[in-house]
């Protein structure tokens, strides 16, 4: 127990000092993760990045396996929690893509796929997947260069999955709640209910997804009628029923892309997406997974005008690393 409590004091003492460096490993992964969504136009919630208090650090530490011994006995080097990610989608079926998105674009150590492991094994409860990542030496995320090797967790879960995993935690842990029969009921069935409502939504999703592709008779604005991100949502919805709608607010930023260009009404827009080779760019592209409407769009606009879309759209925007994204995009189109 005395050499236990050494191993703690000063694994605590090492992460006290740890904790600067840590913080900003969470700020640039948290970004890179976000530029890494919406570069390929995966339309998510929110992506939280933040580093484990102490105090939970000292509470996982303590910890004991089922035999009585300490699971962490070499102290941080087996936590690989010490900066943890959260990416909460909308929708289920998202959080694969997430999760293969993530893994191209960090060293996967990890990969736990708890809704699954539940479903196979015919229970009900906690859902979400989990990795454990790490910051490649090559192709590093932009930002993480000073932090190459570092592990961190990334727990991949919808709205609703989320919700629950924070109550339940709330109740369980933070609360003190002693074990209780009626209590694992209730959180079994708002469990069960959670499924069926994340199941609900993707039917829903669906839908409007196929009744956007049909209704090419009710998408009628005038020709001449200016350009609007909802309007660039409508068109893109009918001719690319295949891919995922992306963030509301970034059809608006595809509305100044195109503008930049010289594409500022219905009428050019249409005439402009509609001879559009879709399943070339796709192809060309090698996406791992269907692109968002805003990704697949600003990549036949890239391929459509080449050197001159970079040097008119580079500056568009909140990413600073655009122009070089672009350029290679463009150089993997070429190739």
């Amino acid at each position: 127990m005395q050499d236990h409590e050494a191993v703690v004091a000063s694994s605590l003492e090492h992460y006290a000092a740890m904790l600067p460096r840590l913080n900003q490993a969470s700020v640039a992964i948290g970004h890179a993760i976000r530029a890494r969504l919406r570069d390929d136009g995966l339309n998510h919630h929110t992506v939280q990045a933040r580093v484990k208090d102490p105090g939970s650090v000292k509470g996982k530490l303590d910890r004991l396996t089922a035999d009585g011994r300490f699971k962490y006995e070499r102290g941080l080097e087996q936590l690989d929690d010490l900066i943890g990610v959260r990416v909460i989608m909308f929708l289920e079926p998202d959080i694969a893509d997430v999760a293969t998105a993530l893994k191209g674009q960090f060293h996967c150590r990890e990969d736990d796929d708890k809704t699954s492991s539940q479903r196979r094994s015919g229970q009900i409860g906690y859902a979400g997947r989990h990795l454990i990542l790490q910051v490649p030496a090559e192709n590093v995320p932009v930002g993480c260069q000073t932090f190459i090797g570092e592990r961190f967790e990334v727990q991949i879960r919808t709205v609703l999955q989320h919700a629950w995993a924070a109550f339940e935690h709330d109740i369980r842990y933070k609360g003190g709640a002693e074990a209780n029969a009626e209590v694992d009921r209730a959180f079994t069935m708002a469990s069960t209910l959670i499924e069926l409502a994340d199941a609900q939504f993707s039917a829903i999703n669906d839908i409007v997804k196929r009744r956007q592709a049909e209704s090419t008779a009710e998408f009628a604005p005038s020709p001449a009628t200016e350009l609007t991100g909802d309007i660039l949502q409508d068109m893109l919805a009918r001719l690319l029923s295949d891919h995922p709608r992306s963030q509301a607010r970034q059809y608006g930023w595809l509305g100044d892309l195109l503008a930049a260009n010289g594409v500022r009404t219905v009428a050019d827009a249409e005439e402009l997406f509609g001879a559009a080779d879709w399943s070339a760019v796709a192809k060309k592209m090698d996406y791992k997974f269907p692109a968002g409407h805003v990704r697949i769009a600003d990549d036949f606009l890239l391929k459509t005008w080449g050197t001159g879309y970079i040097s008119r759209t580079k500056s568009l925007g909140d990413d600073p690393k655009r122009e070089s994204k672009l350029v290679y995009r463009l150089e993997r189109m070429q190739d």
